[in-house]
Parts: structure tokens; sequence; C-alpha cells
């Protein structure tokens, strides 16, 4: 294509303060719909594409190697016309990397070199490693950089982020709240430089890194309200830990390399009043006993969000969930944890009015189906289903109560079923099927993930069409289709020609279909 330029125009929605109104309200593959319209939609809107971007080693325009070649032929030729054959274009970078503010960066890439000149209004960057072109943009974006996520592997010798080597850039940082390092190693606190960084930030994640040194004063974490410690190395037990120097936390995950992070000192910190202000609290992957987590509960009477996957969670964590965090708990994140049963699954969903994300191993069938849900609010559900061959009734009937249960979640905005399998009773085959019950499910207009990969049934075409036709919000779709190949070419043909937006996934040895929002 020619320059692109704004042509002055009579028409209202060819003014540009028009077209930068409206496009407030659009995603990104309405956007590119847009700069087919005309060259002053095309000048105008361009810029709204690029406030964020993710540069990747086989970028621009990477092609998937699951995606069928006659989709990817299609679609290329469809949007040739009015578009470049591959957009975005190295011009097209060059064009607007100054209206770029998020960064995503992956692997050493030539081009990069190209855009870091242009690249002067970052407030989020993403790089993997500490190279000479990331260390030319925290110069150039000291006054408006507000995240900075460094991730360096700990296992490959020389991958390790050395934080002396980027305090001189970092203490000048004026807008930096939000720190995150992966492999880093801090030992820098007798000349305060880590300190006095902290005192600016809100956030603060170390993972796999090291602390080799212990806090000198609660001063210089006064504004931390987010703390992630990640399999990092801790200073020694008689020191204090990093969470004890924080008095504003809100948020804290907390995941030791050996599972067994020091209980009696969290135990401690939080009798002493200490984690009044904490609602959010990730303790996956450690071995805290059951007991030790219920007490954890009890002594954090503002806990709204909890993530122990991966855990010993059981019984008497359950009980003060529901009897004491009732009415208040919106996040219960507790895949992987053996202690946490079915039954213990369906007390929570009972109980738990509030709960807005929602993740467990299993929910019993039977129990689905006959007790009510008081937590409708829910927006994020993620379970398997067991015990479907207990349930009374024909095979297609007895599906309904489990749709019916989950027809009333109205704002559900993910949802994913599973199925457990039961040496005894065989696996759980639910039927997603219309007349089975899955339209039922035509309340979920808010439904915008989709994901029943762990099931074994496939969805057959005219249930698919229903899928598409009945959620309008939904961006992405995992599942297995029919291994028929007229059923699947079927499939394809209709998700292209409906949704021309939507990417196209299959694996020849499961079947297995992923439509992924572009």
């Amino acid at each position: 294509m020619g320059p692109h330029v704004f042509i002055p125009s009579d028409e209202p929605l060819d003014r540009r303060e028009v077209a930068l109104h409206f496009s407030r309200f659009l995603d990104k593959p309405t956007l590119l719909a847009c700069l087919q319209v005309s060259r002053s939609w095309f000048a105008a809107l361009e810029p709204c594409l690029w406030h964020s971007f993710t540069l990747l080693r086989d970028h621009p325009n990477p092609v998937s190697p699951h995606q069928p070649r006659q989709v990817i032929q299609q679609r290329q030729q469809d949007r040739s016309a009015s578009l470049p054959r591959r957009y975005p274009t190295l011009g097209s970078l060059q064009r607007n990397a100054r209206h770029i503010t998020r960064l995503r960066y992956f692997g050493e890439l030539p081009l990069l070199k190209a855009l870091v000149p242009h690249l002067n209004q970052l407030r989020y960057l993403e790089a993997t490693r500490y190279t000479d072109d990331v260390k030319q943009l925290l110069k150039q974006n000291a006054a408006t950089l507000h995240t900075l996520i460094l991730r360096g592997d700990p296992f490959i010798p020389g991958d390790t982020i050395m934080i002396d080597r980027i305090w001189h850039h970092l203490l000048d940082f004026t807008a930096l709240r939000v720190l995150e390092l992966n492999g880093a190693i801090v030992s820098d606190y007798e000349g305060t430089k880590f300190g006095l960084l902290c005192r600016k930030l809100a956030s603060l994640s170390l993972i796999d890194s090291k602390l080799l040194e212990r806090p000198k004063s609660e001063d210089e974490f006064l504004n931390i309200r987010t703390l992630v410690l990640d399999r990092s190395f801790l200073p020694k037990e008689d020191q204090p830990s990093l969470f004890e120097v924080c008095p504003a936390l809100e948020n804290f995950t907390w995941r030791s390399r050996s599972g067994k992070p020091s209980t009696f000192k969290f135990l401690d910190f939080l009798n002493a009043g200490r984690g009044e202000a904490l609602s959010g609290l990730d303790l996956s992957g450690s071995q805290i006993t059951d007991s030790d987590l219920a007490s954890i509960i009890r002594l954090l009477p503002g806990l709204t969000r909890l993530r122990a996957c991966n855990s010993l969670f059981g019984p008497e964590s359950t009980r003060m969930i529901t009897e004491m965090r009732q009415h208040q708990i919106q996040e219960l994140i507790l895949l992987q944890c053996p202690g946490f049963t079915q039954t213990y699954a369906q007390e929570v969903l009972r109980t738990c009015s509030r709960l807005r994300v929602f993740s467990a191993p299993a929910v019993n069938a039977v129990e689905m189906s006959q007790l009510r849900w008081s937590c409708t609010g829910l927006e994020e559900l993620d379970i398997s289903i067991a015990g479907t061959r207990r349930l009374p009734g024909r095979v297609t009937p007895r599906h309904r109560g489990i749709y019916s249960q989950l027809a009333v979640l109205t704002n559900l905005r993910v949802l994913r079923l599973g199925e457990v399998t039961d040496m005894e009773e065989g696996p759980f085959l639910l039927d997603l099927k219309v007349h089975s019950g899955l339209g039922l499910l035509s309340t979920l207009g808010k439904l915008e993930v989709f994901d029943c990969e762990k099931m074994k049934p496939v969805m057959e075409f005219f249930d698919l069409q229903w899928v598409v036709r009945n959620w309008e919000s939904l961006k992405k779709l995992v599942g297995s289709v029919h291994p028929n190949y007229e059923q699947r070419d079927l499939s394809n043909e209709f998700l292209s020609s409906q949704l021309p937006f939507l990417e196209t996934y299959l694996t020849q040895e499961e079947c297995t279909l992923a439509l992924v929002w572009k």
C-alpha cells in the first residue's frame, strides 16, 4: 500500500476525532477490519492497534504449525486485497513504534535494534534477557516505565540477572511501581540501593532468585502491596523474612524450593495482627499441613482470594472457608488438592455466595444436579464432574440437571469442564449435545472461553453451530470435534465463514479443536 495520510472529508464518520472515539469500543480484530474501509480510517485508526506489542523470534505474522494449510492460504488471500499480505510489515512496525506503550520481547532479534530509537513512551516492558537493547530502552523510558519484568533462566550459566548491573538505571526511574525479576541475585542491602528502589514499588516479585542479605529497615518497604517470593532463596531462619517488613502487604505469594516454608514464622507474623491487610494469598505447592492452613485462614479477616493448588488443603481448611469466610471469599483455586474432595467442593459452592472464581479437582454429578449453588455470580469456573452414571433416568435427560445448574451462572466468562474416570463406573461421558441439555446454556451470553478438552465426547457439527450462534462473546473454544474428516471439514468451513478472526488448530491424533481469537 502507498503512504497513509488522513484525507479531509465532509462525512461525519471520516472525521479523525469521530474515528478515534468509536475505536475505544472496538477490539483488535474489529479495528483491523476497519483499516480496510478507507485510507482516512487507516491513517486514523492504525495507531490504535499498536499500544501493546509482543515481539517473538518468528514475528511478524507467525504461522502456527498446527493450523491447516488451506485455512492459512485462504485467510491470506481474503485480506491481501486491502491489507499487505503479511501485516504487520517491517514498515508498519517502524511507522507505529512510537505509539507502543506495552512491549513484550522474547529472544534475540535484530528487528528490535531498528525499533529501539522509536520506543520512547513505554509503560510496560517484559524481556527475557538484560541485553544492550534493553539497557537502551530503560534509559529512554526512565520517566514513563511503570512495569518492568526481566526473565532469566537460573539453570543456564551466565543467564542470571546481577542486580548491581541495573541499579544505575532503576534508581533514576520516577514512574516505576511494578518490578519482577526472574533469576536475580539481591546482595546489595549494605549500599541500600535495593531498599531505595523498593521505596517506589507497589509490587515486587522475585522468582527463582536469591536474597543473600536481610532487610535493614521497614521504611524501605512501606508502599509494597504485592509481594511474590516464588522458589527464591531467602535469608536464614533467624533473620526476618521479606514479608515481615512489608506492613501494608495486601497480596502475598509464597512458594518454597523445598515446599516447606517456615510456617511457624508466618503464623507468628499473623498472630501479631500484622496480616490484617492481606486479602490475597497464594500458597500453591507448599507442604503446609491442613491444620496450619486452617489457622492461616482464621487469622486473615480480610481474605477474599486464596490459591493453594497442589497443597494439603482439606477438611479443616474447608470448614474455615465455609463457616468463617463464606460471605467474603471471592476467588478459590484448589486444583490438584487430593484432600479437597467432591463433597467439600459442593459445600463451598453451596455456601460461598460471593464466589467469583472457583477451580476444583472434581464435583459430584448427583449433588451438582440436586443441590442449588449460592454462588450465582460466578465469572470463572474450572471443574471436573464425577459420578454421572449414578444419576437416575435415561442417558439423555439425566444430564439436564447439570446443565440447569450451569445455566443460572449468567455472569460466566470462562467455563472449563472435565470428566473424572471411575474405575468401576467407567468414564463420565457428559453429552455435549443441544438435545441433552447444552441448549439450556443459551443464558451464558457473556461467555468468552469454553474449554471442554478434558472431556471424551466430541462436538458434532450441529452442536458447534449452536455454540457459535448463541455465545456471541465467545473468543476461545477448546474441545474435540468429530473424527470423521467430512465433519471436520464442515466445521472448519463454517467457522471460517462465521468467525473469520478465530484461528483454528486441529491435531490429527486427538482431533482436538482449539479456536482462539486473534
